[in-house]
């Protein structure tokens, strides 16, 4: 079991061992899906999520925050899609 401290902000750092065993690298997104029943939190690495948002929506209107918010939200669906299928 590897453990790590949170601050008095709410931060962490992720345990270099845990950072090698599930491939996290500067850049990916965690996910975290909270089992409050349990107490626990399980988090899903996304690897390049940027890559993975090429293409998928295009409006020239768009500020920097709305793009953000939008590609959270793209993100999160296809996690939910992933899930059930």
């Amino acid at each position: 079991m590897v453990m790590s401290r949170v601050s008095r902000k709410g931060l962490t750092s992720i345990p270099a061992e845990v950072r090698r065993k599930l491939q996290i690298n500067e850049g990916d997104l965690l996910v975290w899906e909270v089992d409050e029943a349990r107490k626990m939190a399980v988090i899903q690495v996304l690897k390049d999520p940027f890559e993975f948002l090429k293409g998928r929506h295009r409006d020239s209107r768009l500020v920097y925050s709305e793009v953000e918010e939008r590609a959270d939200e793209l993100l999160l669906g296809e996690l939910h899609a992933g899930n059930r299928a």
